[in-house]
């Protein structure tokens, strides 16, 4: 399974994620807790509310020796007058089975409760058939001087919506608060990502200037954490340097140490007019071209995937006509260029960029009659990078259709299809390849050859 299916999000939005979960599992435990807390909290306070109000009944409980039993005055909450207002009183014989006293409120109901114990003050949550849901508080008492048993239970009970309406209320100012706070912690966990991933941010800016030539090295300073991949980064920039220049400087003395006989041999035969010294004469220029073109193969194939390299077109171009133009002083041509940017840059490295040039400009030299054109610009790419394309131009004779594929394969030399091709472009075809780039020939509007270079 790739990393992509197993990891779908960013390591930002995997934080985010996680912190958002725990935010929101937080709040609600938090939202839970309080509501259960507060809950408890006025049960206890509407017990103790329902306490006063039975001491006061029984405060006001009289009963002479030979009277029935009383309620001198009324309770000081006036719902108890207000029928079926939520709040009650009843007084009970506890040898009778209906109740002797009862609160107004209770209109023509009565609550069939549980006997409380003797000098006990009965705390309970009541489902009563006809009022609903009750919050109850009874004792048994006493109010003669005798030694029986208590004469009268006395109960004050309330309905839950007493308490659920503060409770209600206490949860949406609680949701509101809850809501406010998620938010706050939400943009400030948001921010503390961007604070905290702005070294990958900037790490990863570094990485796309080295990928793009612009820096050789991984510039900047970074956290503790991320230091050491950064340092170890560079280091294997520089050990990957280190092995192309020695493959580089290997390569060369390479060549010199193979073209310098092949140099005696290709003169001492020139020297010679046997049919023998021609013919080694031209295979040593034949094995000086195939040394050329595999040195070059191998030095550029072993420098095209590195990074941090990148190369000024223009100083180079320059350079190249400058050369050429000295080569060819036989000839007197126009050279015009025309750029997009003054800075257009080619990643890679300069020696390939001149090996590249070198080879289709001194085609265009060879084979040009008065002008040759050089013109560069950057465009979008199919990857969503940009891309360097180089057009060269000249007015000499050109190639066929035919002819403009043959160019590019290896082993075909030019100059044996038509006069007016050139040497190189088959060197061209395989450095531009290895670049991952393409290269083709076309009819030039000059009326020459046209060649087209795509390049990173």
């Amino acid at each position: 399974m790739s990393n992509t299916k197993r990891f779908p999000f960013s390591l930002s939005q995997r934080l985010l994620a996680g912190a958002l979960l725990w935010v929101l599992c937080s709040l609600i435990a938090t939202g839970l807790l309080l509501t259960q807390l507060f809950k408890q909290h006025i049960e206890e306070q509407l017990y103790k509310e329902l306490t006063v109000h039975m001491l006061q009944l029984i405060s006001q409980m009289e009963q002479e020796a030979t009277a029935p039993l009383a309620v001198q005055t009324h309770l000081s909450d006036p719902r108890f007058e207000q029928p079926l207002s939520g709040l009650y009183w009843q007084i009970q014989s506890v040898e009778a089975k209906v109740p002797t006293l009862y609160s107004r409120s209770l209109w023509d109901e009565r609550l069939n409760l549980p006997k409380p114990e003797a000098a006990t003050e009965l705390r309970t949550h009541y489902q009563d058939p006809l009022l609903g849901s009750l919050y109850v508080v009874g004792r048994q008492v006493a109010l003669l001087d005798t030694e029986h048993e208590p004469q009268y239970d006395v109960w004050v009970a309330a309905q839950s919506e007493v308490l659920l309406e503060p409770l209600r209320r206490f949860s949406r100012m609680l949701v509101l608060s809850l809501l406010l706070l998620g938010s706050v912690l939400i943009v400030g966990v948001w921010w503390q990502l961007r604070l905290g991933l702005k070294p990958l941010h900037q790490l990863r800016v570094q990485l796309g200037r080295v990928h793009e030539g612009v820096d050789e090295k991984i510039a900047g300073h970074y956290p503790k954490e991320i230091q050491p991949l950064v340092s170890e980064f560079n280091r294997v920039l520089d050990s990957n340097a280190e092995v192309i220049q020695r493959a580089r400087t290997q390569a060369g003395n390479l060549a010199h140490a193979i073209k310098t006989p092949l140099t005696v041999l290709a003169n001492a035969a020139k020297k010679e007019h046997s049919p023998l010294a021609h013919l080694v004469h031209d295979q040593v220029i034949t094995a000086q071209q195939q040394v050329d073109y595999h040195l070059s193969r191998a030095r550029v194939a072993a420098a095209v995937k590195t990074v941090g390299r990148r190369t000024r077109v223009v100083p180079a171009v320059n350079t190249l006509i400058q050369v050429l133009t000295h080569a060819y002083t036989e000839q007197t041509l126009t050279v015009k260029t025309n750029w997009s940017d003054p800075d257009l840059y080619f990643k890679g490295e300069a020696q390939d960029l001149h090996e590249l040039l070198g080879n289709v400009l001194d085609n265009a030299f060879k084979w040009a009659r008065s002008e040759v054109h050089v013109q560069g610009q950057r465009h979008p790419a199919a990857s969503g990078r940009t891309e360097l394309q180089i057009w060269v131009d000249d007015d000499g004779p050109g190639l066929s259709h035919d002819q403009c594929v043959a160019v590019f394969k290896r082993g075909v030399r030019a100059d044996e299809i038509a006069p007016g091709s050139g040497l190189g472009l088959a060197i061209v075809a395989d450095l531009v390849q290895l670049y991952e780039g393409h290269v083709y020939a076309t009819r030039s509007p000059l009326g020459g050859l046209r060649v087209v270079l795509h390049l990173p």
